[in-house]
This record gives structure tokens, sequence and C-alpha cells, in this order.
């Protein structure tokens, strides 16, 4: 069989056209279709794909550290190279062949770029010459505004990650009601909370602006952003958590 840019395109569930963010549904998606055209028919898998997505994340966020206007430019480009492999992936996952540890390897290229992506463009606004919008230049600041960005969304994860787990075990116990926690794309697709999620992260708007940013010299912009973004929605996701753990204090443990 031979697969063209119009199968991926007729295959795509209506659950991920309404997921998808805006900027990604009108460039990203139409586009990644003749790229998963391409990697289907020369026997390129969805996981491959993923990884070298991953590859692709640290070359860009890598390309900041030069601290030069014309790497800022490459890296926010390959940037949207990720999203591009991001979406690529995808599609075949989900119409040619799905693989074992396929959510596992896509997940690790997005979590491997965004931890990296805040320090290293923190790095070049405090190499870049010029200053910046805010005159940031030579601010060491904007250094750890971008590591703490970065690490916002990775605390928020492990958190995540860790609530769920405690929250199954104690279920299966029988400590606490059963834990239905788990959201499903299917169920959320269209629901606000995803669209605050996504519109404005990595998957959605931030690639663009980055690059806008790197054109004009406002890299400075885009930490501030970050550090709202991923810092704010950390201190929200982390309160939120924190109250669901606590309303189950009353329940004893024995250890």
């Amino acid at each position: 069989m031979r697969y063209t840019a119009k199968f991926f395109r007729d295959n795509l569930p209506e659950w991920k056209r309404r997921k998808d963010p805006i900027l990604l549904k009108i460039f990203y998606r139409p586009l990644s279709f003749y790229t998963a055209s391409f990697c289907a028919n020369h026997g390129i898998s969805a996981n491959s794909v993923s990884v070298f997505s991953t590859f692709v994340g640290l070359l860009a966020c890598s390309m900041f550290l030069f601290g030069r206007w014309e790497c800022n430019i490459i890296g926010a480009l390959l940037i949207s190279c990720w999203l591009l492999l991001d979406c690529t992936d995808g599609n075949l996952a989900r119409c040619v062949k799905a693989q074992a540890f396929g959510e596992f390897v896509d997940a690790e290229s997005s979590y491997t770029l965004v931890a990296f992506l805040g320090v290293c463009i923190g790095t070049s606004v405090f190499y870049t010459k010029g200053g910046g919008v805010l005159d940031s230049c030579s601010n060491p600041y904007f250094i750890f505004a971008g590591a703490i960005a970065s690490s916002c969304d990775t605390l928020t994860r492990l958190i995540y990650q860790k609530y769920q787990n405690v929250a199954r075990e104690l279920s299966d116990k029988n400590i606490i009601p059963a834990h239905h926690e788990k959201r499903t794309d299917h169920e959320n697709s269209g629901s606000l909370r995803v669209r605050l999620e996504q519109e404005p992260g990595i998957g959605g708007i931030l690639p663009l602006l980055i690059l806008l940013a790197a054109i004009f010299n406002a890299l400075d912009l885009i930490i501030i952003y970050m550090l709202l973004y991923y810092g704010g929605g950390a201190v929200v996701f982390i309160s939120l958590y924190t109250l669901r753990a606590m309303r189950y204090r009353n329940f004893t443990l024995k250890l």
C-alpha cells in the first residue's frame, strides 16, 4: 500500500481535530500529512520519528547557547521542525502502526525539549548583544528565570504522576474511594481546560512566538512569558492537587 497525504488527512480522528491548538491545526498538522506519508512509504516508524525529534529538540536548545542572532533564528526554526515531527509521529501511530512504548518516547521528546528550552533561551538573552526589549543584556536573572520556567513544567508532571500513583495504590487497598482521575483524549478534546493547557504552550503558539522574538531580538519577553505560563500553571496545579490530597486527611493508613 502506498500512503498519501490524503490518507492521513482522511483518517485523522475527529477528537484529534478538535483537540489540536489553532496554529497546529492550520499549519503544522496539514504539513505533517505529507511528512507522514513520506515516512510511511519509506518504512520509518512512529517511534523512530519520536526519537529523532528528541535530538532535534536538543539541537534547537543548544543553538540558543551561542548567543548569536543567526543561531537564535536557527534554534527557533528547529523548534518548529520539532513540532512538525511531533505531529508526524502521531499521524503514523494512529493511521499506520502504533508501537509499544510509543506514548513514552513521544512524551520523552516533549519533556526533553521543554526541560532545556527555558535555560538555553535565558542564556541567549544574557549573551546576545543589543539588550532585547527590556535591555536585558548581561542580566543573569534571565538565565535563572528560564531555568525556573522549565523546571516548573517538569515539577508539575512529576507531582501529577506521584499523585496518580499514590491515589491508585490507596484505591486498590480500599483506603480511599475508587480512583477515576485519568482523563481521556476523546472525552476532553474540546474542553476549555484542554485549550488553556495547550494553546499557549510548546504545542500551540509558543514556537511562533519564539521565532518572532528571535527575529526581533526580544527573547527576554519569551522568558517572561514562559515564567508566567509554566510557573503560574505550576502554582495553580500544585495547589489544586494538594487540596485534593488534603480531602483525604482523615483517612488513616496502617504502615
